[in-house]
């Protein structure tokens, strides 16, 4: 059931009123916790950027609500008063995301890159989505290397996206390289991100016929975040690999 309008919790508004807005903007997985501050056009009068960053705060509360059509129209809403409020780009890509509509939302992503074409989030995220439809992945490869040299200081963010998009274009050896370097690089509290790296190496690895060391993966992928669909995926992968998850 759709979040009734009038509930709006008072950090919403306050959010609203100081300018800035968070929200979990990297795709890699969808709901990968990243909290990022909007950054409104400065030809907007003060005035309309407070009111679209209102309506970019609202639809991340209800998209968190669960009512995604919602949080499209707010984002809509907030993109048609502040055309450079990137970050309503970036939210709605990812609620097109989650809906299944890829086209659409590498549409948003690029939206938000002809604003801010070294918008390290918005470059992770048109790359997954490519990855995620299997087209054009040495362009992928090529956004991702891109979100790298934008935000070195959060190189970890981007690695487990970039391996996965050379493995997917054949780049098999960098791939392992890559990934094995998110591992390093990832601090130990982004569990869900590691479980992912862990989960795309184990992958690479069984099919390379590195049977233990697939297994190791992919048991440490379900130590850091438990996930029903990931224990189905994995057991899609060989009874073998199932049972040796199972024993751990």
């Amino acid at each position: 059931m759709p979040p009734a309008r009038g509930r709006i919790p008072l950090l919403l508004l306050g959010l609203a009123l100081a300018g800035c807005s968070s929200y979990r903007v990297v795709v890699q997985g969808v709901e990968v916790d990243r909290l990022v501050e909007s950054r409104t056009g400065p030809a907007a009068p003060e005035g309309v950027r407070r009111e679209a960053v209102f309506h970019n705060d609202l639809g991340v509360f209800l998209e968190r609500d669960g009512d995604l059509e919602g949080a499209l129209e707010q984002y809509r809403i907030a993109r048609a008063k502040d055309r450079g409020l990137v970050a309503a780009s970036i939210n709605a890509g990812n609620v097109h995301v989650k809906l299944g509509e890829l086209d659409r939302a590498a549409q948003l992503y690029r939206e938000a890159l002809e604003r801010e074409p070294d918008n390290p989030r918005a470059l992770n995220n048109l790359a997954w989505v490519m990855v995620m439809a299997d087209r054009d992945l040495e362009e992928a490869v090529e956004l991702l290397q891109r979100a790298l040299a934008a935000d070195p200081e959060n190189r970890y963010l981007y690695l487990d996206s970039l391996g996965w998009a050379l493995f997917r274009s054949g780049e098999i050896a960098a791939a392992r390289e890559t990934l094995r370097e998110a591992l390093e690089q990832t601090p130990e509290d982004e569990t869900y991100l590691l479980a992912e790296t862990h989960y795309h190496l184990g992958v690479i690895l069984k099919k390379g016929g590195e049977r233990e060391q697939a297994i190791f993966h992919f048991q440490a992928s379900l130590r850091l975040h438990p996930d029903p669909q990931r224990e189905r995926e994995l057991a899609a992968l060989g009874p073998e690999i199932d049972s040796d998850t199972d024993s751990d």
